[in-house]
């Protein structure tokens, strides 16, 4: 249920400085700020995750340390992957344009879209040692109310920094981040999601698909200011696969791949800033390692009665099984119920009459303005007070605990009791797949 739910929600550090060779690909020649602690703190866990045994920890209210990037770390992230290239960890941004926008981000100072360690390295100084600034959407003439709205890109922007960096032929290469156990972050403002970059063979076998997980505010800002920053942990499990419904219209084949092979062969990571009309500004902080250490270990209630709980593998938000929940759960299975039934049978050897193409057309393009309107209120946001969900027992096996599997129950049945999944989209189906000429 949480892989099925976490689907639609519409995720020891040794650095050298760059050298002075002139390859493509190769660090900038000088990079004056970058800090030369060769051995960073040892990370530990996030109290997001629960009781710490250190009232300190508690106290602070998150203990994980920044020890791959922070305001005194430069203009890289010391990843611990780097291939040999120096070109690991360097922050890239890129600007997708919209069918509706256009979209470019307004930084504080010079900034460069070259692959090299000094091309944000004036806006990281004019933030104070962060990554900083706005992104900024103008809308297009001539392009508003259409069916295209619920499916068509509002355009994007990000920033992203790759683990191993790349090759002598300038491609990125993909490492394996396992032993990070997952990655914690501080940032501020309207930053929507983080998302891991596998390689491009399982980039393909995902398609559209991403995994991801949730990185707004918990509280929206209704001017143009940044919301206070917020430090938040998430182990690599707690990434779930999401895509969006213009990536799913084009392109519904896709192979699932697991989370344990994404991170085994992973480029690296993405930040997305949400789109906004008011508050377009962000600000990344630091960037730390996961750590399973202090899991708490006592008051703990596994399902496997026979589990004695070691660690917290997994955690979940009350929160993410309301009632609205609920209503968009259902929207959202039923427009993909029915994009896969219109998809089988135009590519089905029995030609559709032009009756049922239009029916079948209309109808998608309505139950996917119906998903957008009942997810508009739909925001997946992290809460302060996750509930454990699975645990790492002491014989090695896992198991989910009671809490979960309480309201896991309790959210099936609420669908149910809201009109289910499916007997919907199979009555209008079988109406469009009825019409002749």
């Amino acid at each position: 249920m949480k892989k099925l739910y976490s689907l639609f929600a519409l995720g020891a550090v040794l650095f050298a400085a760059c050298s002075d060779n002139a390859s493509q690909i190769s660090g900038s020649t000088s990079v004056p700020n970058m800090e030369n602690n060769l051995m960073p703190n040892t990370p530990v866990l996030c109290s997001v995750m629960g009781v710490t045994d250190s009232l300190e920890a508690i106290e602070k209210g998150c203990i994980w340390s920044p020890e791959m990037w922070s305001r005194t770390s430069g203009y890289r992230v010391r990843t611990g992957y780097d291939n040999g290239t120096n070109t690991s960890g360097i922050w890239t941004w890129h600007v997708e344009q919209g069918y509706y926008n256009s979209v470019s981000i307004d930084w504080p100072g010079t900034a460069t879209a070259e692959y090299d360690s000094m091309a944000l390295a004036d806006v990281i100084d004019k933030c104070g040692g962060s990554l900083c600034g706005k992104v900024v959407y103008e809308p297009i003439e001539n392009k508003v109310d259409s069916a295209a709205a619920y499916v068509k890109s509002n355009g994007r922007a990000y920033v992203e920094f790759y683990f191993a960096g790349k090759d002598a032929s300038g491609n990125v290469e993909d490492a394996d981040v396992s032993v990070m156990q997952g990655i914690c972050v501080e940032y501020s403002g309207n930053v929507a999601k983080l998302e891991l970059l596998p390689n491009d063979s399982i980039a393909d076998l995902l398609n559209v698909f991403s995994y991801t997980v949730s990185l707004r505010p918990p509280v929206d800002k209704d001017d143009d200011s940044l919301s206070e920053s917020k430090e938040l942990c998430f182990p690599w499990n707690q990434f779930g696969l999401t895509a969006s419904l213009a990536g799913y219209e084009k392109m519904p084949k896709w192979v699932f791949v697991p989370i344990e092979n994404v991170v085994a062969h992973l480029k690296g990571v993405r930040f997305y800033f949400h789109f906004s009309e008011t508050n377009t500004n962000f600000n990344i902080i630091s960037i730390g390692r996961y750590h399973l250490a202090n899991s708490p270990t006592t008051n703990l209630h596994p399902v496997n009665e026979t589990c004695a709980p070691i660690a917290v593998l997994e955690t979940f938000c009350e929160c993410d099984y309301s009632e609205e929940k609920a209503f968009s759960h259902i929207a959202f299975w039923n427009y993909l119920n029915f994009a896969d039934k219109k998809y089988n049978a135009e590519n089905d050897s029995v030609p559709l009459s032009d009756s049922s193409k239009k029916c079948l057309k209309s109808t998608l393009d309505s139950l996917s303005a119906l998903h957008a309107e009942k997810s508009a209120d739909d925001v997946s946001r992290p809460c302060d007070n996750p509930q454990p969900l699975r645990f790492r027992c002491a014989d090695g096996t896992e198991s989910e605990s009671l809490e979960y599997a309480e309201i896991q129950e309790e959210f099936s049945k609420m669908v149910e009791s809201l009109g289910g999944v499916a007997t919907a989209t199979d009555s209008l189906f079988n109406y469009c797949m009825s019409l002749n000429n």
